[in-house]
């Protein structure tokens, strides 16, 4: 269960959760509040492919 709940995983569901409320908040008409809950998303998702080369580079120099 905690393996489900690593820094990794938590990253990819704010992305979802925050590209769906951006999603949303564009299509009521709050443009400015949908692109920075986008720009936010997207963050989320440059954090998640930093972790994931790290975690990587870091397996590499184990082996």
């Amino acid at each position: 269960m905690m393996k489900l709940f690593n820094s990794k995983t938590v990253d990819i569901i704010f992305a979802v959760l925050l590209g769906y409320f951006a999603w949303n908040r564009y299509s009521d008409g709050h443009t400015g509040v949908g692109i920075l809950l986008a720009v936010i998303a997207v963050l989320n998702l440059v954090a998640f492919f930093a972790k994931l080369n790290i975690e990587k580079k870091t397996n590499q120099n184990i082996k």
